[in-house]
């Protein structure tokens, strides 16, 4: 099968191949698909520019057709969505003809869902909702997002929303990134806070006039020491990643004020069951149209490198996706 594969070459350096390999086989748990669209996520870049022992193929969601499944729960043909889970340590990734999937991390597709839209929703929609869940969640609750234009803050928001959230609000880490998404529809009713012009504190509008109950942050650093000011009584804040700075200086006396709490996410530490229901929240919104997963550009297989240097280095918003990646259709 075509696969693209990274060869490190330095801690820091990549040498990114689109070539042949054996097709996988599923083990124990695990289903066969056909990749028909693949998510571009940070962590591809991590990968491919880090110390890992490689190669491996890069990709960790994606979108297709099951192949096989040894256990027979998924009938050939169907149409799925994925996250690769183990495939992200044992390098046999997404961005691919063929993968195999543990079976508890897929989801069938909505029949109206296109499949590069399919591609855009795993890791983005299972971390927003289990983050949400972690956090206390309930309809009627006031939250924020950082990184609205990033794949986890815009779902987060959209999540949020569709749940009954009193009122949501997302930063922008730029005034230009805060206006294009203010002009976007699936943006509607939702506040922008313009993070280049002013303090978390000083955008979030009357809807916040008590303060943020629920923030997920994948941002980390100086943003999420100004959610913590910003935070109601009770307010809880769920760190699911550092993109903007592994230290945060935390206001300590305000998380003490506050009676704040502090909690840690990692997708890849749900269990089946949390994964089953995650899924289950997000199809029946898909199929409700109540939420929209946003797609920044498409790219083919043969250009990979490029995809992952736009997400990286433009900072797009919505998703990257990558199609065209099946010999057979």
């Amino acid at each position: 099968m075509k696969a693209a594969r990274a060869y490190p070459i330095t801690e820091h350096t990549t040498d990114l191949r689109v070539e042949y390999v054996e097709d996988p086989t599923p083990g124990a748990g695990e289903v066969l698909v056909q990749v028909t669209a693949a998510g571009v996520t940070p962590w591809d870049h991590t990968a491919a520019t880090g110390a890992a022992a490689g190669p491996l193929i890069l990709g960790n969601e994606g979108a297709g057709i099951v192949a096989a499944d040894p256990a027979g729960r998924w009938a050939p043909g169907t149409r799925v969505m994925f996250f690769a889970g183990s495939g992200e340590t044992s390098g046999r990734g997404t961005m691919a003809e063929f993968a195999v999937i543990p079976e508890p991390n897929l989801a069938e597709i909505p029949i109206h869902v296109a499949d590069e839209v399919a591609a855009a929703v795993p890791i983005a929609y299972l971390t927003a909702v289990l983050a949400l869940r972690l956090g206390g969640f309930s309809p009627g609750a006031r939250v924020f997002a950082p990184a609205i234009g990033g794949s986890v803050g815009n779902a987060t928001v959209q999540l949020a929303r569709a749940l009954g959230a009193r009122v949501v609000a997302g930063g922008a880490g730029s005034t230009a990134k805060a206006e294009a998404v203010r002009a976007a529809p699936w943006a509607r009713g939702i506040t922008v806070v313009d993070l280049e012009r002013g303090r978390l504190s000083e955008g979030l509008g009357d809807g916040f006039g008590d303060g943020i109950d629920l923030a997920v942050d994948g941002v980390g650093g100086a943003v999420t020491a100004q959610i913590a000011e910003a935070l109601a009584t009770g307010g809880r804040i769920v760190l699911v990643g550092h993109s903007g700075g592994g230290v945060a200086h935390v206001p300590i006396g305000e998380v003490v004020r506050r009676r704040a709490s502090l909690h840690g996410f990692s997708l890849p530490s749900v269990t089946p069951e949390q994964s089953r229901l995650a899924w289950s929240t997000i199809t029946e919104l898909l199929v409700g149209e109540r939420i929209h997963p946003v797609i920044d550009s498409i790219f083919p297989l043969d250009a990979a490198g490029e995809a992952i240097r736009h997400l990286v280095e433009d900072r797009p918003i919505g998703k990257v996706v990558i199609t065209d990646l099946s010999r057979t259709r």
